[in-house]
């Protein structure tokens, strides 16, 4: 695996992983609307099963219709509570698109949030208890107006942040439908070593990245990466690619210069310092008393 490429690729790899586990929880694609992104969403959709559910979130989506509640009309008629699904619920082992997540307001994004936790929804009200199962991966499509961003509380909970408005596609499809779907059967089976996940926290505090979540986030993405390379441990080129995509892009710092490097470099100057002059002093040419030297071609 290979974190390099560029910033199309990058994007892909998203999309892979994402397809792969869906714990990863989702991404922040983070560009303008336009053919790009519309290309990215399509790209991602076709790497799923035909039948898995897409629901995109309206703006402004009432409580009821998110989370499910009384079907009133229903309710009428057979003269006894009918629930209705909300669109959660039907987004279930599927996907939930996230229009302008930037203007997201905290009643629908902690309901989003609390889902990606427990994998369900639960409601009570109305004279109901509803309880039903929601597993889904959220697409945050963050287009920065006014500088806004998406709700933190939600953006912590999703794997990956894409900053999608710089990259330009490819014709290159590394990944198929079929890889994903074979990447997912073997994915239970794939371990990840104490040391490899070091490595991850190590990356992680040197880039300012404190977050137990993104680190768990993290070994996910590695793991995927193994599994999508048709191997059941975790190697360095799947932690490498998943710090790119999953810590990286939530640095808050700059990582300080490699220890090993600066006293290299120290130790050069040092030994610079008292190297003898290449020439004996007393085998020097006397300077020209006119200044004028002698010039040579070179």
């Amino acid at each position: 695996m290979s974190a390099g490429g560029t910033l199309w690729s990058r994007a892909m790899w998203v999309s892979a992983l994402l397809a792969v586990d869906a714990s990863l929880g989702g991404v922040t694609l983070r560009a303008a609307a336009g053919p790009f992104r519309d290309l990215w969403l399509a790209k991602f959709r076709t790497l799923l099963p035909a039948e898995t559910p897409w629901r995109r979130l309206p703006p402004g989506i009432a409580e009821g219709r998110l989370l499910g509640g009384l079907d009133l009309a229903a309710t009428l008629s057979a003269g006894r509570p009918i629930a209705e699904r909300g669109l959660l619920a039907e987004a279930d082992g599927g996907v939930v698109i996230v229009p302008m997540a930037e203007r997201l307001t905290a009643t629908v994004a902690g309901p989003l949030a609390a889902a990606l936790d427990t994998g369900e929804i639960l409601v009570e009200r109305d004279g109901l208890a509803l309880r039903s199962g929601s597993r889904f991966t959220v697409v945050q499509l963050d287009e920065g107006i006014d500088d806004e961003r998406a709700p933190a509380a939600l953006t912590e909970r999703l794997a990956f942040i894409v900053e999608l408005d710089a990259a330009r596609p490819d014709d290159e499809d590394f990944v198929t439908a079929a890889m994903i779907a074979e990447a997912r059967q073997g994915l239970a089976a794939v371990t990840i070593e104490d040391a490899m996940l070091q490595a991850l926290c190590e990356v992680g505090l040197a880039l300012g990245v404190g977050s137990s979540r993104a680190m768990i986030l993290a070994a996910r993405a590695a793991k995927a990466a193994a599994a999508l390379d048709g191997r059941d441990a975790v190697g360095p080129d799947d932690v490498t690619l998943a710090a790119s995509l999953v810590i990286a892009p939530r640095a808050t710092m700059l990582p300080p210069p490699d220890t090993a490097d600066a006293d290299e470099s120290e130790t050069s100057d040092e030994s610079s310092e008292d190297a003898p002059p290449d020439r004996d002093p007393d085998d020097a040419t006397p300077p020209d008393p006119e200044g004028a030297g002698t010039l040579t071609d070179r």
